[in-house]
């Protein structure tokens, strides 16, 4: 009898991850609903009685082992289910620190509440130390002002804090834990973005340190130019930092005389510790698993096969926080690019051959054109909007991210010693290019498409139009990008 991995031509492993996914997804669709325990006992039952009967049968046994775990996918996201609170009664809580930010309200920290599980946004009048334990009073308010509002597009954020407040009394009870480094990363952070405008000041500055590690302090005009350009993945961490980040450190201890397995280890401390400088994003944490399981694939010397790797990286993230998968539009946008340019990208770069090579040009063409097929329809259905001038913007910004990352190292490295000015010239000179690329989208105000409405069912009928084109035309070119 044949097993379900044979029919799919996929390994057992791989099926069982996909299985977990279905499950999470299937939560998805009501995603504040928690499933009763009396229920998970009858699922389990009827999956004991379905086992035994068709014991006999290796196909029903795999389809009987698959739903087991779609159903710990299902638990995965029921136990992420913020929990009920009480609203508007005056109380102390005990909290331990999770985040601090400076948005337009003033200084936020995201608390996770002890005992109580739940979490929330503090409007704070000063910083306190991330990880620290603080005790506060405050009257908690709802996230979510109106039911009515409580959609796909608010449901992620009610997960990440359920109730907010300005607290009263405020006093830390513990500071963070010496193994907690969260602070020390984010004054690090500080620090950087310091010396980096004391060299390349306003908005080239900006975009530098966006570029270099997800910094957002361009003013609103930038970003709203970058927006309409379709360049704001330039200022936000991607898998291309990443390569450039693990490429470069990896050559280099190799260059120092470590063996391979020494320079694998010390990769993995420098990507992960970039990772947490950077800010845990769902973009940053595909991109830094993805390159991470490229490493270890060729550090046990095996071919990394692309789809398995992003499979896993999806997986993984979705264990650690199962609201990713439906409810994230970085995590969607980040994984959909990437499996642009892996399905579409060969296809493209043959039917492309009129494109000159020279610069990347051909490249850069086929790239774009391959991340902007998978990732307008989704960008239409969460935003209601697209920006089509990425096809020409992208074309002069892309092939100048690297240089515009290297000169800019360079010149926070180099800092404001002798001859500085000089140092920083070619960095200056590439951010102000690439803010010229974003300029053309004002030029052509007519590629930006306001969308009024997109439902879920159009949505899927779009990708499924895209998957048929993109079989026909793999056949027909006779190119396979499983490799």
């Amino acid at each position: 009898m044949l097993r379900l991995s044979q029919i799919f031509n996929i390994n057992r492993a791989a099926l069982g991850m996909v299985a977990c996914l279905l499950g999470v997804t299937v939560h998805s669709f009501f995603p504040l609903i928690t499933i009763p325990t009396q229920i998970w006992w009858l699922m389990a039952v009827v999956l004991l009685v379905i086992g035994v009967l068709m014991f006999r049968s290796r196909l029903f046994v795999s389809c009987f082992l698959y739903l087991g775990v779609c159903l710990l996918g299902l638990l995965r996201f029921d136990v992420a289910v913020p929990p009920s609170i009480q609203i508007g009664e005056t109380k102390t809580y005990a909290a331990n620190v999770q985040n601090v930010t400076d948005s337009l309200y003033g200084t936020q920290a995201a608390v996770k509440i002890e005992d109580e599980g739940f979490r929330a946004l503090l409007t704070l009048k000063t910083e306190i130390p991330i990880g620290s334990t603080i005790r506060f009073s405050c009257a908690l308010k709802p996230v979510i002002q109106k039911p009515d509002e409580l959609d796909r597009r608010f449901a992620y954020r009610l997960h990440q804090a359920q109730a907010q407040c300005t607290p009263k009394e405020l006093m830390i009870l513990a500071p963070p834990a010496w193994w907690d480094v969260r602070q020390t990363f984010a004054d690090l952070r500080v620090w950087t973005n310091r010396r980096i405008m004391s060299v390349l000041p306003g908005e080239e500055g900006a975009l530098i340190a966006g570029m270099l590690y997800g910094e957002r302090g361009m003013s609103q005009k930038s970003n709203d130019l970058f927006r309409r350009a379709g360049l704001t993945h330039l200022i936000a961490v991607s898998g291309s930092n990443i390569t450039i980040v693990a490429s470069i450190v990896f050559a280099v201890l190799l260059g120092f005389g470590l063996w391979r397995r020494q320079a694998f280890w010390m990769t993995t401390i420098i990507l992960a510790s970039y990772v947490t400088f950077t800010g845990f994003s769902a973009s940053v944490a595909r991109a830094a698993v993805m390159g991470w399981l490229v490493l270890l694939a060729r550090h046990v010397g095996r071919q990394p096969r692309t789809w398995h790797v992003l499979l896993v990286s999806a997986f993984t993230l979705c264990l650690i926080d199962p609201w990713m998968l439906a409810f994230d539009a970085g995590f969607a946008l980040s994984f959909l690019a990437t499996i642009g340019l892996m399905s579409w990208s060969p296809i493209l770069n043959h039917r492309l051959k009129f494109l000159p090579e020279i610069g990347g040009l051909r490249e850069a063409a086929a790239t774009t054109i391959s991340a902007t097929l998978m990732t307008t329809p989704y960008m239409a259905f969460a935003f209601e909007r697209v920006s089509l001038a990425g096809l020409l913007t992208n074309l002069v910004a892309v092939p100048l991210v690297s240089w515009a990352m290297l000169f800019g190292a360079l010149s926070a490295t180099w800092g404001q010693l002798i001859g500085w000015q000089v140092i920083a010239m070619p960095s200056v000179g590439v951010a102000k290019i690439i803010f010229l690329s974003a300029s053309l989208a004002d030029y052509f105000p007519w590629l930006s498409i306001q969308m009024q409405s997109m439902n879920f069912m159009f949505l899927v009928a779009t990708y499924a139009l895209l998957l048929w084109i993109w079989f026909k035309l793999r056949i027909k070119n006779k190119f396979s990008t499983k490799d």
